[in-house]
């Protein structure tokens, strides 16, 4: 029988669809299903580790409890989360979504499976390699991926140990991503739109110093001498508040060239 499509979001909020329909809150039917699933998709969205012991599963996500409620616990969560990707499976038959090595379980490679964060991490690495021989290609790509990150990764675990590394990686991923485009952006006049992807990143981290350089010199090449010193200024206090840091000196440098009136060509980032 051919599977039906699973599309999961875990970026900004953690929704389910099969087959194009989204799966309601309830289907989970328990909390423990919902967490089990996350942490597979964690899983898979390290490559090192498609299967994990279960052993170690429950000592991730349930670490308090002693191994034979740990044990009953687990199957538990794995039979009602089998019920809410396939309802209509005999209770034999093996899952479509969830594989099994031994004791150890993962979410099936040959499934039918789409996840959010997976595909910004891979379009950013698109666009990365495509920045030296099709930099329009890159910017396309660059914009596609930003805009699957829709916050942060499965906010509803946002306490739980195994969930924050991924958490931290991919917010890290969106930070850098973002600046990578805006400064592909600024040779093609790009300036508004520049501005604009520094202005989330600092949102996200008022302390990324780079976002406060591509944002003075967009409005530097705007005509906005005024408004580019601003920003240094902005991120100088911020800077000294936070973290009692002084700016870098390529930052520093660059607020002079722009009070000065230099030509910014040559500061431009590669």
């Amino acid at each position: 029988m051919m599977s039906e499509s699973l599309r999961v979001q875990t970026l900004g909020l953690f929704r389910v669809w099969l087959d194009g329909e989204q799966l309601p809150a309830v289907i989970w039917k328990r909390e423990k299903a919902q967490r089990l699933f996350q942490f597979l998709i964690t899983i898979r969205l390290n490559d090192h580790h498609p299967v994990m012991p279960k052993e170690r599963i429950v000592a991730e996500l349930w670490p308090t409890l002693d191994e034979e409620r740990a044990d009953r616990d687990f199957k538990v969560a794995l039979n009602a989360l089998n019920d809410a990707l396939q309802p209509d499976r005999s209770a034999r038959s093996l899952s479509t979504y969830i594989s099994r090595s031994g004791l150890a379980y993962g979410l099936d490679p040959d499934a039918d499976l789409t996840i959010d964060a997976a595909e910004f991490r891979d379009g950013l690495k698109q666009a990365a390699r495509l920045e030296a021989s099709d930099p329009d290609g890159a910017i396309k790509a660059y914009r596609a991926a930003i805009d699957l990150y829709a916050g942060e990764y499965l906010p509803d675990a946002l306490y739980e140990d195994w969930s924050s590394l991924e958490r931290e990686r991919l917010h890290t991923l969106y930070l850098s991503g973002a600046m990578r485009l805006a400064a592909l952006l600024l040779p093609r006049g790009g300036y508004q739109e520049a501005v604009d992807l520094c202005q989330s990143v600092l949102m996200l981290d008022r302390y990324w110093e780079e976002a406060y350089r591509i944002m003075m010199l967009s409005h530097a090449l705007r005509g906005n001498r005024p408004l580019a010193l601003r920003a240094y200024e902005q991120g100088c206090e911020a800077l000294r508040e936070g973290l009692d840091l002084e700016p870098m000196a390529g930052t520093t440098a660059l607020a002079q060239a722009i009070a000065r009136g230099d030509a910014l060509a040559s500061l431009l980032p590669r």
